[in-house]
């Protein structure tokens, strides 16, 4: 239901995910009950042919009233048939419509082609993340080559979990509906294997442990940007669009409790703060007067305030001091 997702934040993953529109829509079908292997019925009867057609393969391929729904000896004479290879003894979509790319029906290049796209558009998104904010208030710090090299090392680290992230759904799915778990239980129609407690439901379980390759601060910060997306989708959908008190009251309450949390962490607790955020509370509560603002408009090489002295002061004889022996 990716309408309950911000727009921004659902297109920032359907681009991510690269995944044609219609593999969705015939994914959403069979939840809703207008696709089905067994029943070969499909809303739209043209919906995967089309894509069949696109890719430069048989339109058949994507007729759900020729596709086996089930695995076993059948399925593999019908795809001899339809002249599809490597789905012996399983049912459902090839393989060459699901990824729709130029690994064909190969689930292994499949996911390393995935995973290679993935971490190249990283890349693009992270290296402004990590970089500008230092640029921002402390750019000296990269004109040591440790630190850069410290920096690189967490962009790529970065980018690396998000490349892991995608890469682990489609191995997932292929290793649910095509590799593994469709082959041990071929009785099992693929109305499972293709629904919502089959393949997607699997890549969604195990793509969260790429998280782990993050840094623990970092880790902690994906957190807290996924969790109010994560209760957003939870929420039902009228009662957030209805306009109530009730959802009024409520975002005016997370704001304020949001709001005080971090103004007190900015207080007590700067340390649990970075990068931007840091420097922008720390300029909302001390005003000009915040170190990094006071230093920025001053420069960095200016030397610090000498002390005046009292007149005198250096001619005043040293007091006496008796030591023992």
């Amino acid at each position: 239901m990716p309408y309950r997702l911000p727009r921004s934040y659902n297109k920032w993953i359907m681009t991510l995910a690269n995944i044609d529109p219609r593999i969705l829509a015939a994914l959403r079908s069979l939840r809703s009950g207008g696709w089905s292997y067994k029943r070969r019925h499909s809303a739209q009867p043209d919906l995967l042919s089309s894509l069949s057609r696109d890719l430069g393969y048989p339109a058949v391929w994507g007729d759900v009233t020729r596709l086996p729904a089930h695995g076993g000896p059948q399925a593999t004479a019908t795809w001899k048939e339809l002249g599809v290879k490597g789905r012996n003894g399983i049912g459902g979509i090839p393989c060459e419509l699901v990824h729709a790319n130029a690994s064909g029906g190969s689930c292994s290049k499949n996911v390393v082609l995935r995973g290679s796209q993935a971490f190249a558009s990283a890349l693009a998104i992270y290296l402004p993340v990590h970089f500008l904010p230092i640029l921002l208030t402390r750019p000296q710090y990269l004109l040591r080559p440790s630190n850069l090299l410290h920096t690189l090392l967490a962009v790529l680290r970065s980018a690396s979990f998000l490349s892991t992230f995608v890469s682990t759904i489609w191995a997932a799915v292929c290793l649910t509906r095509t590799l593994l778990l469709a082959r041990l239980f071929p009785r099992i129609s693929h109305d499972v294997w293709d629904g919502p407690f089959g393949c997607t439901f699997a890549g969604s379980l195990v793509c969260g442990g790429s998280i782990w390759i993050e840094q623990g601060r970092r880790r902690g910060e994906i957190a807290l940007y996924m969790l109010p997306r994560a209760i957003r989708a939870c929420l039902p959908e009228r009662w957030v669009r209805s306009g109530a008190k009730g959802v009024q009251w409520g975002e005016r309450l997370a704001f304020v409790l949001s709001l005080a949390t971090i103004l007190t962490a900015a207080v007590h607790r700067p340390d649990s703060l970075r990068g931007l955020s840091r420097w922008a509370l720390a300029f909302i509560m001390k005003g000009p007067n915040a170190g990094f603002w006071k230093r920025k408009r001053r420069g960095e090489s200016v030397p610090p305030t000498p002390i005046e002295k009292a007149p005198g002061a250096e001619t005043l004889p040293k007091p006496y001091v008796l030591r023992r022996r």
